[in-house]
């Protein structure tokens, strides 16, 4: 019996197992009927959203109501992007007012609303009112910095996603952050409790975050997570690094059942972080940081908060510094905490060695001044951190400690792709700790990952010294001359070498962003967005 004996119901039954469209599409392309029951005009409006602007608002509410109507588009949509926090020129807005609602809606219109915004999990009474209000409040009577923008984005955000079973790709900036749970509670027992903020995305990612799957079975195809920075947050212009919030953000997403990777540009560490996630907790297997700058300490504890990293990628660069200071970085610290996944990493790629202080990571004498842990911003033993993840500690496995023992890249077993400046490459494939590799014996090919298919080295010129005491001249230029005769006895797997022949740079923060705009990092951009149609 062929398939297309079989009825319409059944093909589209089918269909839905499909997920991609790329395949939805080559079967459209087999006969007619599968071309109509593909329904490729509607995957093509319906795949991507964005939410920023007042129009993009009108948009995103039509797409709502009709999927409200047909599910099956909801079963489209792949990404969406919330471009829109709770900033506007003049200062951040909390708080949402019930006002007279604008758009002309139909009963059976309202009634299918009404029933959406329960479903996403809004059951508080209060909260219930102020979602729907804003989402009958018309964007097309507000400008950019109307107080009601970001509250429509957020709630239509949460909507959308709440009838989007297939979602995979999800792009947001800071959505608000809240006081602790220990704040809270502190304030409450002395009479004075904190206001709640009327955050409707942020509640939903957090109820969607913690909740069981048959309670909000939201999200649970979403595999690609990007962190935005709101330009109507920043703090600096936009070419410095802008304070953000890390910790808060993977929160927000760490416990996702098919979360894979999480990716954030252009940030420099806050001064008032969220609580940090606990170690071991987050799905998340992949972590790319780039075109930032980033207190190491908060690295480690973004590695540590993965319970099996495969890929971990940091890059300075792209953007000046407001005050012309760097964050520090510690190879040791960050190299400590990768050990933690010597069973999963695969792929490793750190572009920080022009502002890593090369002379007191290869002095440890020097090193333990600058890299003091006794002032930890954020210890976990601090009451803070352990009322808000009380539920969770209890559940996860305990905490074990860093690599006690030397290590280095050798120690890497799964590492297949390896990118890192020359000195860095030098120091880590030496080893860290007291019975690091003597200089003299020393050969970086004897050292690095024995499955390694890809090295790249940046940095590196022919004849150049080291910026460091203590090291030949030629140390880089005769390592690196054993590393090519020996390579193929030795790592049989290394195929791809580059950063040799041709010096790749090393990134660097750059200097007079103002004027130098050759250097700075430049945001993808997509103007395919979908094009919209709607019945009335």
């Amino acid at each position: 019996m062929s398939l297309q004996s079989f009825p319409d119901e059944i093909l589209l039954r089918i269909l839905s197992y499909l997920p991609s469209h790329t395949d939805a599409a080559a079967l459209s392309l087999q006969c007619h009927r599968w071309h109509r029951l593909c329904d490729m005009s509607n995957r093509r409006k319906y795949r991507r959203i964005k939410l920023r602007e007042p129009f993009d608002l009108t948009v995103a509410f039509k797409m709502l109501r009709s999927i409200l109507k047909t599910p099956q588009y909801g079963r489209y949509i792949r990404y969406i992007e919330l471009n829109r926090s709770p900033s506007l020129d003049y200062g951040y807005v909390h708080s949402y007012t019930v006002k007279p609602p604008q758009w002309p809606i139909r009963p059976k219109d309202q009634v299918r609303l009404t029933a959406a915004v329960r479903r996403a999990g809004f059951n508080c009474p209060e909260e219930q009112e102020k979602v729907l209000n804003i989402l009958l409040q018309s964007p097309g009577s507000m400008h950019h910095n109307d107080p009601r923008v970001p509250f429509l984005a957020q709630a239509l955000a949460a909507l959308l996603i709440s009838v989007s079973p297939l979602l995979e790709s999800l792009s947001f900036c800071p959505v608000g952050q809240e006081p602790s749970k220990l704040s809270k509670l502190t304030a409450q027992a002395n009479g004075t409790p904190l206001r709640e903020c009327d955050y409707f995305f942020k509640h939903f990612l957090d109820r969607a975050n913690c909740s069981p799957q048959e309670t909000l079975p939201f999200l649970q195809h979403l595999r690609q997570v990007r962190f935005l920075v709101d330009p109507d947050t920043r703090i600096y212009r936009w070419y410095y690094y802008q304070p953000y919030d890390l910790y808060g953000s993977f929160n927000m997403v760490r416990r996702l059942p098919a979360v894979e990777s999480v990716r954030v540009d252009a940030i420099m560490s806050t001064q008032s972080p969220s609580i940090e996630p606990p170690p071991r907790s987050a799905n998340y297997t992949s972590i790319t940081i780039r075109n930032s700058n980033v207190d190491y300490q908060y690295l480690v504890r973004a590695i540590e908060s993965a319970k099996r990293l495969e890929e971990f990628t940091y890059a300075v660069g792209g953007r000046g510094s407001s005050d012309g200071m760097f964050s520090m970085f510690s190879p040791d610290h960050v190299f400590r905490a990768l050990f933690l996944h010597t069973d999963s990493l695969v792929h490793l790629d750190l572009d920080v060695e022009a502002e890593t202080p090369l002379a007191e990571t290869f002095d440890p004498t020097l090193g333990q001044y600058l890299f003091d842990d006794s002032n930890d911003r954020s210890p976990r033993a601090q009451q803070a951190y352990q009322q808000e993840w009380v539920d969770e500690l209890q559940k996860l496995q305990p905490e074990q400690g860093g690599q006690s023992s030397p290590c280095s890249l050798r120690g890497l077993t799964k590492v297949k792709n390896l990118s890192l400046g020359i000195h860095t490459l030098y120091y880590l494939s030496r080893g860290i700790g007291a019975d690091q590799g003597e200089d003299a014996s020393f050969a970086i090919v004897d050292h690095l990952p024995p499955n390694l298919e890809a090295l790249c080295i940046y940095g590196y010129e022919k004849g150049m010294k080291p910026r460091v005491e203590g090291l030949p001249d030629d140390v880089f230029d005769k390592q690196l001359e054993q590393l090519l005769a020996e390579k193929d006895a030795k790592l049989p797997c290394l195929s791809y070498i580059e950063g040799i022949d041709e010096c790749i740079e090393n990134a660097t923060t750059v200097k007079q962003p103002a004027t130098n705009n050759e250097d700075l990092w430049e945001e993808d951009t997509d103007d395919e967005w979908t094009d919209h149609e709607y019945d009335d």
